[in-house]
């Protein structure tokens, strides 16, 4: 499985609240929002850029990843349309996850860039790309 540019939180897995991988399974996570624990007896191998709160359960060790991340520093909102054909969770001003991604390395899973989030809204907004599924606009 591989994670990019996505959005975790409030899920429940078999083991861990976040993400589960079961034995053998690797998970590649990159540009993602891990709000819970990451759990299973899988591996979970980071691209960087990523968030994780409120611990580090995943064990992201790219320089580029924020890890034992509070609630508050995260600053998260509640799902609900934000616009878009789906329901999202918007970052709202002074979150840790706002403009943490260069563009150059704000790309997908067969190295395109990412020009637009969940929602359809440009990415990036500003100079850097928003870690997770939303694109904070100006």
């Amino acid at each position: 499985l591989t994670m990019i540019n996505s959005t975790v939180a409030n899920n429940s897995a078999p083991e861990g609240s976040a993400i589960s991988s079961d034995l053998g399974a690797l998970v590649t996570v990159a540009g993602t929002i891990v709000q819970g624990t990451c759990g299973g007896p899988g591996s979970f191998t980071s691209n960087g850029y990523n968030v994780e709160s409120p611990g580090n359960t995943c064990a992201f060790m790219e320089t580029t990843d924020q890890m034992s991340v509070t609630e508050a520093q995260l600053n998260l909102g509640p799902l609900q349309d934000n616009g878009g054909p789906t329901q999202t969770q918007g970052l709202a001003a002074g979150s840790v996850a706002l403009d943490q991604i260069p563009e150059p390395d704000c790309i997908d899973a067969a190295g395109d860039p990412l020009t637009v989030d969940q929602r359809g809204e440009p990415r990036p907004a500003a100079t850097q790309c928003d870690v997770g599924a939303f694109e904070l606009q100006p």
